[in-house]
């Protein structure tokens, strides 16, 4: 298995988004991106602070599942409450990722980062960011087009301090190796590319690696915030 990872600061002045690996004893496997929030400089070190707490945790346990996640991200969460009352400062950070174990594969996600799976180069499950104008329509309210944009970068999940607001979704499925790829992504790339417009993209690629460098080339020019991504399969 490999992966493929890009994190960029685009027309930003300052990447807040980190990318992360992480394999445990029994060969499970983590993929996770986060997305810092809270200004210039806070979103980089709740960033910072949500990956090293997820991992200091599970490499305490030998396996990676839903329940030791949860418990590593309930670890990241007290430490940006206590930063925020030390710091008076209100910072957080959204999380999603992937973990294969076997053909055994979870999603997850708080926030707003994207978790894509490809089977056979068709989109088989795109993940429903947790932001207002999301929450709106799933309970049935009325959004009027103008206010879209207003509330379209609004989360209503974040790792930010609040356990209430921080518990993850998790979703599992199988994982087979000779067919499948996984795409996790920030929202600055999500904002340029749906599923089916990476699905085309997919398809029309000779290979990942030219996928890759697709993606980025015009991330790089198109794309107004940080933006980062891992696409994973086998060789």
């Amino acid at each position: 298995m490999k992966a493929l990872t890009v994190s960029h600061k685009g027309k930003r002045d300052i990447n807040q988004d980190l990318i992360f690996e992480y394999t445990a004893s029994d060969g499970s496997y983590l993929l996770a991106v986060v997305d810092g929030m809270g200004g210039y400089d806070h979103g980089e070190i709740a960033a910072s602070i949500v990956c090293e707490n997820i991992v200091t945790y599970l490499s305490t346990v030998q396996t990676i599942d839903d329940f030791h996640l949860q418990k590593g991200i309930n670890k990241s969460n007290l430490a940006i409450r206590q930063h925020n009352n030390r710091k008076i400062a209100t910072m957080g950070a959204t999380v999603g990722g992937v973990v294969i174990k076997g053909n055994e594969l979870s999603y997850f996600w708080i926030g707003d980062v994207k978790i894509f799976h490809f089977r056979n180069k068709k989109l088989l499950f795109e993940s429903t960011p947790h932001t207002l104008v999301n929450d709106l329509v799933e309970n049935g309210s009325i959004i009027e087009l103008s206010q879209l944009s207003k509330y379209r970068h609004v989360v209503t999940r974040s790792i930010q301090g609040n356990l209430n607001t921080s518990q993850a979704v998790f979703y599992t499925n199988t994982f087979d190796c000779s067919t499948d790829i996984l795409f996790v992504c920030s929202d600055g790339v999500h904002d340029l590319f749906d599923g089916l417009q990476l699905e085309r993209m997919l398809n029309d690629a000779d290979s990942l690696a030219d996928l890759n460098v697709e993606l980025e080339s015009r991330l790089d020019r198109d794309a107004s915030d940080n933006f980062t991504f891992g696409l994973i399969c086998f060789d």
